[in-house]
């Protein structure tokens, strides 16, 4: 489960977090891949965390990530495909409290393990450990809610709005949305033989939508009642265990170092 879970962890890196939670002296060439959040581009994952343009007047990491939310509010093709504004922070403030919390493991990483050792190059080598594979499925689950559900309604109505070029990604929500599937699918193991990330969007969708599916729901219940709020707070809970804390520390100082 090591790919999907290191995927799902860095998908929305940037610099700027890296260089406060892991290393100040990192650079843009960091080698970590993330999802690309602007959801138009023919790129949909990046080969490094980028600079993202933190506003500085601000002195902490949540009023600086609170701010780059806000000033992307109006911009549909941005960030999280059916996010509301506050499910976006939301998604911001529980990625900050991950890393926050793999920050600890990474300095005892950092004491102890060597850069150049047999483990770092198996954790580097994104290409064949699959976690670039990963990174490229949830930028699809990012693009297309509900890609890999089963629901075929769903899937080829993206695949007809790929056909027309169609920029407008988002679904209607009378589309039979259920519940979403527990964390746990966010860390499942997929076969990806003969998949190539490298083809566009339209070419890819049909395979995933037939090939990858882990009956992952579109969300339904958007963060607008107390009640609902409940059901997002039980969600983020489901997270990793301190082993899945330490991996990551292990894969970001080997591709740091």
């Amino acid at each position: 489960m090591f790919a999907p879970m290191i995927a799902h962890s860095v998908h929305s890196l940037t610099l700027e977090d890296i260089r406060y939670f892991f290393d100040a002296d990192a650079t843009e060439e960091n080698g970590i891949p993330t999802v690309n959040m602007n959801l138009l581009s023919e790129t949909r994952v990046l080969p490094n965390a980028p600079l993202i343009g933190y506003d500085d007047d601000f002195s902490t990491m949540g009023m600086k990530a609170f701010d780059l939310v806000m000033r992307n509010m109006n911009r549909t093709w941005w960030g999280i495909t059916n996010y509301n504004t506050l499910e976006t922070l939301l998604h911001a403030y529980h990625m900050a409290e991950i890393w926050d919390k793999t920050a600890e493991k990474y300095k005892t990483v950092a004491r102890l393990l060597d850069p150049e050792s047999e483990i770092c190059a198996c954790m580097t080598d994104v290409e064949n450990n699959d976690v670039l594979n990963y990174m490229n499925l949830l930028a699809f689950k990012i693009r297309y809610p509900g890609i890999t559900s089963g629901n075929k309604t769903i899937t080829d109505q993206y695949i007809e709005q790929r056909k027309r070029r169609s920029a407008a990604y988002r679904i209607a929500y009378d589309l039979s949305l259920q519940t979403p599937a527990p964390q746990a699918a966010h860390f499942r193991s997929l076969d990806f033989d003969g998949f190539d990330f490298d083809l566009p969007d339209v070419e890819l969708l049909g395979d995933i939508a037939e090939k990858l599916v882990d009956n992952e729901k579109v969300i339904s219940q958007h963060i607008d009642s107390s009640e609902h709020w409940e059901f997002w707070k039980n969600l983020i809970k489901q997270g990793m265990d301190e082993s899945g804390f330490y991996d990551l520390a292990v894969f970001l100082f080997c591709t740091l170092n």
